[in-house]
């Protein structure tokens, strides 16, 4: 059966020929083995849900910890999360979590819900929080250990060495609503802003929003940041986690070279076709929308998501 009508939005053949043109070059992302894996666990919008967690060596959680954010609430998720038996724990805040915003409740002293204490008296236990910030983990070899027993070389080789991650994390989100950690759709230098003062490369990205064309579909749109998009496809991290947009839960291994981001551009509606068969090697990052909840009530619906690294 025919559709009534047929509605066809400007630049659609564009956008046709270039969806068409990316899968002719498709590579396939190379997600290598490692012999000494890093189990990362991630895990996102858990909004006052505890979901069980499986064991790995890092647990990230990328933002909307809470509900409403109140430091009763607070307080709770981070005891539970802190009581996680991962050695190394990362959260970054979400547009829920309006405790961690001070710019914000300055602005809407009501969403204190009479509450006097401040992220300050917080008790973080055993989490890292990262707000616009990075923090490096050294992970040692387990798994070689008896294989260096026996040798007599004065340094240890490279595979023996401790192994090293570096996380990035940050809150924000495109403005929406009423609530913590936004900017404007049209701030095309907000991440380039916050990246600028990166030292170390980061090997792992979390924001709470997601980037734009990768696991950002909410009704009929994308609703992911273009820029930040954009920023990560300079880096070409190995994982970026995120979540915010609940519907699109899942992971996606995409090597980040010059036509996929040609690609995402023409999508966007920031380039024409012009230099999208370019060649250029590129590095499979993962992307992974940890979203746990979804739904109008934010029922606990999906698993965390495991990583290797």
């Amino acid at each position: 059966m025919k559709p009534v009508t047929s509605i066809k939005l400007k630049g659609h053949r564009k956008r046709q020929l270039a969806d068409t043109l990316l899968k002719m070059h498709a590579r396939k992302p190379k997600v290598l083995p490692q012999p000494d894996p890093i189990r990362v666990v991630c895990v996102s919008d858990t909004h006052n849900t505890r979901p069980v967690l499986p064991f790995g060596d890092v647990l990230i959680h990328a933002g909307d910890l809470t509900e409403n954010g109140s430091f009763d609430e607070v307080q709770a998720e981070l005891k539970w999360l802190s009581n996680q038996p991962h050695k190394y724990k990362v959260l970054i805040a979400g547009n829920h979590d309006v405790l961690f915003d001070e710019t914000f409740l300055a602005k809407h002293p009501e969403r204190r819900y009479g509450q006097t204490k401040t992220k300050e008296d917080l008790d973080w236990g055993t989490i890292t929080y990262l707000q616009d910030a990075w923090v490096t983990f050294e992970f040692p070899s387990h798994h070689r250990v008896l294989a260096c027993q026996n040798t007599t070389a004065k340094f240890p080789s490279p595979e023996h060495r401790p192994r090293k991650l570096t996380i990035f994390g940050s809150p924000w989100t495109p403005q929406y609503g009423v609530s913590a950690f936004q900017y404007r759709p049209d701030d095309e230098s907000h991440w380039a802003v916050r990246f600028a003062s990166l030292g170390p490369k980061p090997d792992i990205f979390v924001t709470h929003c997601p980037p734009k064309h990768h696991l950002d579909a909410r009704d009929f749109h994308r609703a992911g940041c273009p820029y930040l998009a954009e920023e990560l496809a300079r880096f070409q991290p190995r994982l970026v986690v995120f979540g915010h947009i609940h519907a699109s839960y899942g992971r996606e291994d995409v090597v980040l070279d010059n036509v996929q981001r040609a690609y995402e551009e023409v999508m966007t509606g920031l380039k024409w076709l012009f230099g999208i068969l370019g060649e250029e090697e590129g590095k499979t990052t993962t992307f992974v929308n940890a979203a746990v909840v979804g739904g109008p009530k934010n029922e606990l619906r999906n698993d965390s998501a495991v990583v290797e690294l």
